[in-house]
């Protein structure tokens, strides 16, 4: 094909991206975005996301228009978004969610649909039996990328980005993120005083991170610190203040959650903090600024695919076992 035909092909093309949730999710589709722009840099490249998470998928430059999602509205607020993409005619629907709302809202929209393989039962296996056929299985990065086979952008084996360079603070700070939604993905808040103290020990300035909800939980952790050294700001910064808020920080201590994604994804070496979940279910990290503290002598991993409020076996070896100790030698 000429690159006047290629050319007038990229200007015809209209992909649709629906990816509604949650915060992790949604930033490692990141690298699927960024290539598509750069097979197609004259596409129209649109995103359905819910509303609570526009701001983040703003930050992305390579998108054209951002559909917001009010889930408050029911099915008629999914009926009245699709009617709106009806009008544009999408050529490809990348459906990266394939739940009931994202199905509801690709029904219709004609063009091409591709639907993301979860893995599902094989996820469900390892979780309940332990028998594992996720090893030589891409994780999520690579699953979007195969949803869009068609499309013709191969995974490179980049880990999530928002495209751009974040300024930097010359303060000497650390993030701290000890939330997590499910209580058995958190590290113990004893372990995050201890480390917390050691980095002020270095000379660092803290700040802790996470939503409103967690503030309770987080001030705990952050009470329990020389107060002119921290600054507690859950809940009170927003998700288009968040990426550079922990960019600012020259190190992220976080767990399993989207924090560690957004410091992913602005390059602070970060440490990740892994407890009932495992690389084979496909949301650790690619990124090279990161590094992963997990507890590989446990047959009783994963127990979850997303988390639990408990402990199953009781004991809660996998974040137990983890010691400060082993989080503090990864700490350059």
């Amino acid at each position: 094909m000429s690159s006047a035909c290629h050319s007038f092909f990229a200007v015809l093309l209209k992909i649709l991206i629906i990816r509604l949730s949650s915060l992790g999710d949604i930033i490692l589709s990141s690298p699927l975005i960024h290539e598509l722009r750069k097979k197609y840099p004259d596409a129209r490249i649109d995103f359905v996301v819910k509303k609570e998470y526009v701001s983040i998928v703003q930050q992305f430059p390579w998108l054209t228009t951002i559909y917001a999602l009010d889930t408050t509205k029911g099915v008629e607020g999914i009926i009245k978004i699709r009617d709106e993409l009806k009008k544009k005619r999408y050529d490809h629907i990348l459906d990266l969610h394939n739940n009931f709302r994202s199905i509801k809202l690709r029904n219709g929209l004609g063009g091409k649909i591709h639907i993301i393989n979860k893995r599902s039962f094989k996820r469900w296996l390892i979780v309940k039996t332990k028998i594992n056929l996720l090893k030589n299985e891409p994780d999520i990065i690579g699953r979007y990328f195969e949803a869009a086979d068609d499309l013709g952008v191969a995974d490179s084996g980049a880990g999530v980005t928002f495209g751009r360079e974040f300024p930097r603070s010359r303060i000497k700070k650390a993030a701290i993120c000890p939330g997590a939604k499910h209580w058995n993905k958190r590290w113990l808040p004893e372990y995050y005083v201890e480390v917390a103290k050691d980095l002020i020990s270095k000379g660092y300035h803290l700040d802790f991170f996470g939503s409103a909800e967690e503030n309770e939980y987080v001030s705990t952790i952050a009470l329990q610190l020389p107060q002119d050294k921290v600054k507690n700001l859950c809940g009170k910064i927003s998700l288009a203040e968040l990426p550079q808020k922990i960019a600012d920080c020259s190190l992220a201590i976080t767990n399993d959650s989207g924090l560690m994604h957004v410091a992913a994804a602005v390059g602070i070496p970060t440490i990740a903090i892994f407890g009932p979940t495992v690389r084979e279910l496909g949301f650790m990290p690619r990124n090279k600024n990161v590094q992963v503290a997990e507890n590989n002598n446990l047959d009783c991993r994963p127990c979850t695919t997303i988390g639990l409020d408990y402990c199953p076996k009781g004991h809660f070896k996998c974040m137990r076992e983890i010691v400060p100790k082993i989080v503090a030698t990864k700490i350059s």
